[in-house]
């Protein structure tokens, strides 16, 4: 993981909003994509928007194994995957 990266994560962990704006400007738009492609376009909003909320109280935990990127984006996999099985459940009924 680059230098770099690790000082952006530290940042985001002590509540550096200017450091959290640019990771949503760099990396919102492929989150949605990968909701999108997931679980559709009428959940995909929700789902990033759960990854966010989620990411943010998991990143003290962070362990830096993967990118921020990776990570961010294997929590949007996860989260779409869990919200199709949620609403294909629903409709099943």
């Amino acid at each position: 993981m680059k230098k770099d990266e690790k000082i952006l994560i530290q940042r985001l962990i002590d509540g550096d909003q200017q450091a959290f704006t640019l990771v949503v400007a760099d990396y919102h738009n492929i989150m949605l994509s990968v909701a999108r492609a997931i679980a559709g376009n009428v959940f995909a909003d929700d789902v990033v928007q759960d990854a966010w909320i989620s990411a943010i109280k998991a990143l003290p935990k962070f362990e830096q194994r993967s990118s921020l990127k990776t990570w961010l984006l294997h929590i949007v996999s996860n989260g779409a995957k869990t919200r199709l099985r949620k609403e294909s459940r629903s409709l099943s009924l």
